[in-house]
């Protein structure tokens, strides 16, 4: 199992790969696995990734090697069975101290056998007494980003979204198909199969599972009557105000959650149009709209950055959740936080281009949904602003589209920010604006 573990967190830190995507490869190719043993894979890969910054301090602090000279398997094994230590508690230490002898073993580097036996002894003795004292390594974030969330939201609620990012564990949001089952009657399927559960806490149409190791082997996933998507990515659909017969375009729809929402709201009338910029996406949105048996939906290849004179000035609404640094979801692919604010600084000049062209695409009195998984300002606030200065749109009151809990001053002025620990969903970001 920590082998598994091992090609996840490797795979993630030292080659840039997706936690996510890993995980889901090695349960593919492992269809033995119990629910047990995926729920231990996906603790211990998840953990060592999200705590690496942590993790890396101190094992500094009680390593003759600094972690970033030590060998490769070396710097993973470490990490991983110090984490196993730390937040594992349900494995005695002596035998996580001896599976990671074993695995670097295995790794070709069984020389270094006794050097890993003895900083995790010592770490062993010390456990009671490790501390970190710096914020930002107490939360395992990247200093920069720290830094950032501080100046943007102040130092309190910056702690907030930063001990949020590491409380994320497990749950999953199911985005219930309410126009073939109602959401009580879903919610009872799943207690008859013994799974846990709650309401959303925003709306009506969610269900929040916990523990989910495997959303495909939940009930009713090949029927299509649930598809996954956070309270936050509802709302952009929600605040698009979709009415039957609209001609909606979704300029960035991979894996298809907004576009399958907006088929929902649409019912049997209207045009829907789901675009992104790859085969291997548009692939995506077809197999989840197959699955979720939605039909009269066009899936097309598009740079949603390019201009299209051909749909110009004919959309109703357009969906534009753009590419976008992710920082509000840290919580569930945590390597995000590594590279996010060199990414945000490299993304804002795409958003304000797929901006243009999303623009162009609609009738005059259209609507244009701006959104983003994101909590960074220059990609959020400030791109909305350029784009009332630059489009011709205009912001438009979210609050009439809202859940009461949701509305404050922002909403009303045509901007939604999710925070991560203020809000119990992922960090997203929702505008409404229309064309003058």
């Amino acid at each position: 199992m920590r082998e598994l573990a091992y090609g996840i967190v490797c795979g993630t830190l030292e080659e840039d790969g997706h936690s996510d995507e890993l995980l889901h490869a090695v349960y593919a190719g492992h269809p033995e696995l119990t629910t047990q043993q995926k729920r231990f894979l996906k603790n211990l890969s998840y953990g060592t990734i999200e705590r690496c910054i942590e993790l890396d301090a101190l094992l500094n602090q009680y390593s003759s090697v600094r972690v970033h000279r030590m060998e490769q398997p070396v710097r993973t094994v470490l990490r991983m069975a110090l984490y196993e230590l730390r937040y594992m508690d349900q494995v005695p230490a002596p035998a996580t101290c001896n599976e990671a002898v074993e695995l670097v073993k295995i790794k070709d580097c069984g020389r270094y056998a006794a050097f890993v036996n003895g900083v995790l002894r010592t770490l062993t003795r010390q456990r009671d007494s490790l501390e970190i004292r710096k914020d930002w390594v107490r939360f395992s974030l990247p200093r920069e980003l720290m830094d950032h969330l501080t100046s943007g939201y102040g130092k309190k609620t910056a702690h907030r979204i930063a001990q949020a990012f590491l409380e994320h564990r497990g749950d999953v949001t199911l985005h219930i198909r309410t126009d073939r089952i109602t959401t009580a009657e879903f919610g009872r399927m799943l207690g008859d199969a013994g799974i846990a559960y709650e309401p959303g806490h925003y709306l009506k149409d969610a269900l929040i599972v916990h523990n989910a190791s495997d959303i495909r082997n939940l009930p009713g996933y090949r029927e299509g009557l649930f598809f996954v998507q956070d309270e936050s990515s509802m709302l952009p659909v929600l605040c698009a105000g979709i009415r039957p017969g609209d001609r909606v375009v979704d300029v960035c729809s991979a894996p298809g959650g907004k576009a399958m929402h907006a088929r929902m709201a649409l019912g049997d009338r209207g045009e829907l149009l789901a675009r992104d910029i790859s085969e291997a996406k548009a692939a995506r949105i077809r197999e989840n709209m197959e699955r979720m048996q939605y039909s009269r939906v066009t899936v097309q290849v598009w740079d949603a950055a390019r201009p299209d004179p051909d749909r110009r000035g004919t959309a109703d609404v357009v969906l534009a959740d753009v590419p976008c640094s992710g920082i509000g979801i840290i919580g569930r692919k945590p390597e995000i936080k590594y590279h996010a604010l060199e990414h945000a600084a490299e993304l804002v000049p795409l958003q304000r281009r797929i901006s243009r062209a999303s623009a162009e695409l609609l009738r005059p009195g259209g609507v244009m949904i701006y959104s983003t998984c994101t909590v960074n300002r220059a990609e959020n606030e400030e791109n909305v602003q350029w784009m009332e200065e630059n489009l011709g749109l205009v912001r438009e009151s979210l609050d009439d589209y809202l859940p009461e809990t949701l509305r404050s001053r922002m909403t009303a002025q045509g901007m939604l920010q999710m925070l991560p620990g203020i809000q119990k969903s992922d960090g997203f970001f929702v505008s409404r604006l229309y064309k003058k």
